[in-house]
């Protein structure tokens, strides 16, 4: 399933990087439809076929078949949103990626990745965030990818951030040893999957800007926007009208169904076809009250735990530490904060030491 708009970030931070060129831009959004105050609307949304239609621009305009090699060594964090402050704010490269890939999606990339141990090995596998059916523009979505993660690592860490192995599913696009230049590890090409691995634990090396306080606030601002990017579908904006709706009573997954129509079975499929389950759908919304009650009202631990139908003040401490990363009071303490001094401001600040 195609979804209909996503964040717009990476797109934008390609055609500012296509501008600096001195491509104009009109140019650049030839035959998109986007008019240039899309540029400097820093909550505009994008469509896949958009962005598609750009990265091809971008590559007829420059005649640079690497481009999004010699692109990614210019990126910055700080212009991907609140997703990038989060990630630069981590305390270390491991809640760095565990933060990116929690909330990839607002980065708005052409690509999806996943994760995961094999042993002493760490892969990043990368897979299309939406169908592409040109080879060179799947070539350009991988590119950037991996160039923007090394050069976002080595900015972490201010070292250089070492690879063992990448494997491409693409034959040699003519400029191989372009790839082995800037990665100085094996390149594949041609492989079964697109992937890189690295052997050395990352998990605990510390970044350079790392700051606790700050990362909390970030992960604060990443999950209400996840909530409200996947609060833009008319589905889940059902579901979520119907479950608050209920005055409390959380209703269960059997109980939204009929009130939808459909079956529980069709139910769990549409929101598997949003990479999405009812549970999750839930979770977000007690998330939203419990953050309400303890950021605008007294009430105490054990209260707020009733009113959104956990069994105890424990349970509901353990469930907040799981999303936050951080505790109650530790949140109370942050959200007085926020309200002092805006994310944008102390972001800011925390960019350029």
């Amino acid at each position: 399933m195609v979804q209909d708009r996503m964040p717009s970030y990476s797109a934008r931070w390609l055609v500012r990087q296509l501008i600096a060129r001195g491509i104009p831009l009109t140019d650049i959004l030839r035959g998109t439809d986007l008019s240039p105050a899309w540029l400097e609307d820093e909550d505009a949304l994008i469509h896949p076929l958009q962005y598609l239609k750009i990265v091809t621009n971008a590559l007829d305009e420059t005649l640079d078949p690497a481009l999004a090699l010699h692109l990614g060594r210019q990126s910055n964090l700080g212009e991907l949103g609140i997703w990038g402050y989060a990630i630069i704010s981590s305390p270390t490269l491991g809640e760095a990626n565990q933060v990116a890939m929690q909330f990839w999606e607002l980065n708005g990339a052409l690509v999806t990745i996943s994760h995961h141990k094999q042993g002493e090995s760490s892969i990043w596998e990368i897979f299309p965030a939406f169908p592409m059916e040109s080879p060179r523009s799947w070539i350009f979505a991988v590119e950037e990818l991996l160039s923007t993660f090394f050069s976002g690592c080595d900015f972490l860490t201010r070292q250089e951030f070492q690879i063992d192995e990448i494997r491409l599913s693409y034959p040699d696009p003519g400029h191989g040893s372009l790839y082995r230049e800037m990665f100085k590890c094996p390149v594949l090409f041609g492989q079964d999957r697109d992937l890189f691995r690295i052997t050395f634990p990352f998990e605990d090396i510390p970044t350079s800007m790392g700051n606790p306080q700050l990362a909390a606030i970030c992960k604060q601002q990443c999950q209400e926007l996840m909530a409200k990017l996947k609060g833009s579908d008319e589905l889940i904006v059902a579901i979520r009208e119907a479950i608050i709706a209920s005055l409390g009573q959380f209703p269960h997954l059997g109980e939204i169904a009929a009130h939808l129509a459909m079956s529980p079975r069709t139910l769990r499929r549409r929101l598997l076809e949003r990479n999405t389950t009812y549970q999750r759908v839930l979770d977000e919304i007690r998330f939203e009250l419990v953050k309400e009650y303890l950021a605008t009202t007294s009430l105490s631990v054990e209260q707020v735990a009733s009113r959104v139908s956990f069994s105890d003040a424990t349970t509901l401490r353990r469930a907040f530490k799981k999303w936050t990363g951080m505790n109650i009071r530790e949140f109370r303490r942050c959200n007085r904060v926020i309200s002092k001094h805006s994310v944008e401001s102390v972001c800011t600040r925390t960019e350029h030491p």
